[in-house]
């Protein structure tokens, strides 16, 4: 998922209020118009995201000068997050929108932990084949946010039944929070459920835990 390419490069830090403040004047170039028009018409088109997240950083970049009223330079990496903040607001807005809102929730784990979970439960809501809901997990274990990722799996367990890579996200983050009975439990739910090869190598992992703590 390239989207967790640069959503674990994310700060904890985050403002929400300071999100709406204005960034910077400069005016739209082509590239950021096409991808906008992209968005659009598909607010979850990954690439379309990633590509215009990259511009609203860049120019984030441009625009970080010092507070008048503390005379020192705002932090880069606070400002690039209220640009993606505003981009993911903005595209939220639209009934579709599933992506937005995990990015959202990214934003705000660490500030509005209630907040975030609200806007994965609604992107889990509107997005139904398990694939928000692997992004979801996926980002929780990414924020050290096992337990969550484990409680928020098992509550949409229906979802993550039908899709092999919501399944396994769900089961490693119980592994990485060292409940090998339950990674064992879901993993077999899975099994019994799609049988895919592709959760050989979660099985091999459980089952490795498994001698582990035996031994």
């Amino acid at each position: 998922m390239a989207l967790m390419s640069w959503l674990r490069r994310l700060a904890e830090r985050h403002d929400p209020e300071g999100a709406k403040k204005t960034l910077t004047h400069r005016e739209t170039t082509p590239r950021e118009d096409e991808l906008r028009a992209v968005l659009a018409a598909d607010p979850n088109d990954e690439d379309a995201f990633d590509a215009l997240v990259e511009i609203v950083r860049e120019r984030a970049d441009e625009g970080t000068q010092p507070d008048p009223l503390i005379a020192e330079p705002v932090d880069p990496q606070v400002r690039q997050n209220h640009a993606v903040w505003a981009l993911a607001e903005e595209l939220a807005g639209q009934p579709r929108a599933w992506l937005p809102l995990i990015v959202l929730a990214r934003l705000s784990l660490g500030s509005d932990h209630e907040a975030a979970m609200r806007r994965l439960s609604l992107a889990c809501e509107r997005e139904t084949t398990g694939l928000a809901l692997t992004h979801a997990v996926a980002m929780l274990r990414d924020a050290g946010a096992s337990a969550e990722a484990i409680a928020f799996g098992v509550a949409h367990w229906e979802l993550a039944s039908r899709d092999v890579e919501a399944g396994r996200e769900v089961v490693l983050a119980a592994l990485e929070s060292g409940r090998v009975a339950e990674a064992r439990r879901l993993l077999d739910s899975l099994l019994e459920s799609s049988g895919s090869p592709r959760l050989d190598d979660v099985e091999d992992l459980v089952a490795y835990a498994e001698k582990e703590q035996q031994a």
